[in-house]
């Protein structure tokens, strides 16, 4: 909520109003300020009342005026030479204030960097980037965003891109590589997050990005490669995380080189079962199932 300082009002006692607020945001101007500062009336209210009523005091000095010098040491920021850095510095700290009360505020933003801010932290959007720029932006802009997801794609299948996304997400996606794509972007709609994909297949762009809130930011060139074991063992370590996309590739995969055939059929199974792909279970099941050995009577 916000207040406006009416005739016959002074700041202190639209100050004392917000006291009912999580975070107090005080504007000074010279058409806000009192015409004098007294100490008894303004320390009291800005100072100990928001203290016992664990309201965060936050100024903002929009244009030169008097004021005392006490409240720059509580969440002080200029804006008579940057209003638009203020604003960024203001929205950094409410994100930090949310998710790590106790990290030191980042007040770096690099000029080279601006179109990024401009277009990604000031707004949602989607743009494309050299890789080294991108994970400098991730890094440094991290406090604008409610988190930053960075995704590495090189050589990998929309599955594994979309389950490497849904973990960091604490997502369970037990459905199609399709399917998880879909929760995936619903769930992004409306979080306020930067998604890094890294080098990532054109043809998988339309899955992946979302509209609404989140902004993304893909890479030119992979800044990091995963490789994926090519193991039953794995396999099995993504049935047990039910990330079934990923197992149902690779274990078929394993069962096109021969290796474990038995066993791959009989958890492709399973998942086929899970998704209803009842004939599917089935026509595995007997191609690769068990082969009993005839017992001769003698």
């Amino acid at each position: 909520t916000g207040g406006v300082v009416l005739k016959g009002e002074d700041l202190i006692a639209k100050a004392e109003e917000g006291l009912a607020a999580d975070v107090l945001v005080v504007l000074l101007s010279q058409a806000s300020c009192p015409a004098r500062w007294r100490r008894e009336r303004w320390e009291p209210i800005l100072f100990d009342e928001t203290r016992h009523a664990g309201v965060d005091l936050v100024t903002i000095l929009l244009g030169a005026c008097p004021f005392p010098e006490l409240l720059r040491r509580r969440n002080f920021f200029d804006a008579t030479t940057s209003p638009l850095a203020a604003k960024r510095l203001l929205k950094r700290w409410l994100w930090r204030r949310e998710r790590e009360p106790g990290a030191k505020l980042n007040s770096v933003f690099s000029s080279d960097l601006e179109y990024l801010y401009s277009d990604l932290a000031d707004q949602a959007g989607e743009l494309q980037a050299a890789g080294a720029v991108a994970s400098r932006f991730a890094e440094e802009a991290n406090q604008d965003f409610e988190a930053v997801l960075r995704v590495p794609a090189h050589r990998r299948s929309l599955a594994q891109i979309a389950g490497e996304l849904g973990s960091q997400l604490g997502l369970t996606l037990e459905g199609t590589a399709e399917q998880n794509c879909r929760r995936i972007r619903n769930l992004l709609f409306s979080r306020r997050c930067l998604l890094v994909l890294d080098a990532t297949p054109s043809e998988f762009v339309t899955a992946l990005v979302p509209e609404g809130r989140t902004s993304t930011l893909r890479t030119l060139d992979p800044v990091s490669v995963l490789e994926t074991p090519e193991s039953f063992a794995y396999a099995r370590t993504l049935v047990s995380s039910r990330r079934y996309a990923e197992a149902y590739e690779l274990l078929y995969r394993l069962l096109d080189a021969g290796s474990e055939s038995e066993a791959c059929a009989r958890e492709l199974a399973w998942i086929c079962e899970h998704w209803d792909r009842p004939e599917e279970a089935t026509s595995l099941r007997r191609r690769y199932g068990p082969i009993h050995e005839q017992l001769t009577l003698f």
